[in-house]
């Protein structure tokens, strides 16, 4: 399976001729591209002790989940999260903020991590930059961080607010996971904290379907090999 994402921004956002890196993935002879890409993803599961702080902290991240503990009511106000706010505020703005860390541009960080929160009401920027405060000292003892030292230093002396999906681009950068996985780990962490308190705390069954959504919906290429 290859996943690439043709970068479109600005020219003043990227340098000339920067391209993104290609990640191969082999799927077995009876998986579907689906099945492959939620294989690879079970590889992280040190994420989650990266985004724990995180889920025991806080009672939701950008998905306010309902107040109803019936899980078809949750799963309804999850797609309809998914269609609107995943699709048109979120992911784009998670692909900006690691387009401009994979291209080590500062600035262009800074820009996107912004612009972002002027379009947050209040509550959605408070819950932001809490989860982003909670992974930056998650991350904060390790060493050669490159662009997301240049970040942290740029939200300790207040040039960039600090919001979670610009320190998670830079966090990723660091650990060069791709924008699939990105993308994936970010969207499992809104929905195992919004589920902490339901009775079983469900699985996101269709985390690969919904990923591999996102990135079509944003000019990429998913091609499976067998």
């Amino acid at each position: 399976m290859d996943d690439e994402v043709p970068r479109q921004p600005a020219a003043e956002t990227l340098p000339a001729g920067h391209k993104l890196s290609r990640v191969t993935l082999l799927a077995e002879a009876n998986e579907s591209a689906d099945q492959a890409l939620d294989d690879w993803a079970r590889g992280l599961d040190w994420v989650e002790w990266l985004f724990s702080s995180i889920r025991q902290r806080m009672t939701h991240l950008h998905f306010q989940p309902p107040t109803s503990t019936e899980l078809l009511r949750f799963q309804i106000a999850w797609e309809k999260f998914a269609q609107e706010s995943l699709q048109n505020l979120l992911v784009p703005q998670l692909i900006k903020a690691w387009q401009a860390a994979e291209a080590l541009q500062l600035e262009a960080l800074i820009s996107a991590d912004v612009r972002f929160g002027s379009g947050l009401s209040e509550g959605e920027k408070n819950q932001s930059l809490e989860a982003g405060q909670l992974l930056l000292k998650a991350t904060r003892g390790a060493r050669y961080q490159g662009i997301l030292k240049q970040y942290r230093l740029a939200v300790e002396e207040g040039r960039t607010p600090g919001h979670f999906l610009s320190v998670w681009a830079a966090v990723g950068h660091f650990f060069q996971l791709s924008l699939t996985n990105l993308i994936a780990e970010y969207l499992r962490l809104e929905w195992q904290t919004a589920t902490r308190d339901l009775p079983g705390s469900p699985p996101l069954n269709q985390l690969p379907q919904l990923t591999s959504r996102l990135l079509r919906n944003h000019s990429p290429v998913l091609r499976a090999i067998v």
